[in-house]
């Protein structure tokens, strides 16, 4: 059996080899809700593609943390560049928004109002954002990140990114559609299911999470993201 390419992505527990099947292709169904029970992981592949074999496999994607309720309160960001199928490199920067942090978020992510006390404000990371991005197709998982960078930027009289938008979810409904009404497309139960690693409600790990899940809907589809782009 031939091989695709090797797709090398730092996680916390060390470096993971993914290894995609050539030819040969296996379907793996869904299952449905519950189904995970006493039964094992669900495989990781629909059915098996090589990456090698699509074409426009470069994009970056972005997630971001929030202070309150407001999704312009950005208090982290966390970026994945991904190049031809691998990802080549990450970067995240704690953000103070100036602003109050509610007591939920903070339970929710652990970013605290002293936790970024000396870190830079997203009008000093600008220009730092806007080189890693701007001419990029850009991932957010939901719209949500797009609309906190879109909100923040406007309120700040900073230039909005240059890049065009691609929603992972609107990737994964397409590829999976029998998740609707069951555990659904949210990043936390998307990555299990595909046994991707994580740790929730970090910026960067969400980043990550979110450009495998890309990679591997890409491998089921046989699609690239030129082709996710004319599907919007």
């Amino acid at each position: 059996m031939a091989f695709g390419r090797i797709i090398l992505s730092v996680m916390r527990r060390g470096p993971v080899c993914v290894i995609l099947a050539g030819s040969e292709a296996t379907r793996f169904p869904w299952p449905e809700p519950g189904g995970l029970r006493g039964c094992g992981r669900v495989p990781r592949w629909g059915t098996l593609a090589d990456l090698g074999d699509i074409v426009d496999l470069t994009f970056n994607v972005i997630d971001v943390e929030t202070a309150n309720s407001d999704c312009a309160s950005i208090c982290q960001i966390g970026i994945v560049h991904v190049r031809d199928g691998n990802i080549v490199d990450q970067w995240q920067s704690l953000v103070n928004p100036e602003c109050w942090f509610h007591p939920v978020n903070v339970r929710i992510h652990g970013i605290s109002e002293e936790a970024v006390g000396q870190s830079p404000t997203l009008a000093e990371l600008h220009d730092e954002v806007c080189a890693r991005l701007d001419g990029s197709v850009l991932v957010s998982h939901t719209a949500f990140d797009r609309t906190a960078c879109n909100r923040a930027m406007s309120r700040q009289g900073l230039r909005q990114l240059q890049v065009r938008w691609l929603d992972s979810t609107m990737i994964a409904r397409r590829v999976w559609p029998g998740r609707r009404g069951g555990r659904g497309y949210g990043l936390k139960n998307m990555a299990e299911d595909l046994d991707i690693s994580f740790r929730h409600h970090d910026a960067l790990e969400d980043a990550r999470a979110a450009a495998e899940i890309v990679l591997q809907a890409c491998s089921v589809a046989n699609e690239d993201v030129t082709g996710w782009l004319s599907r919007r």
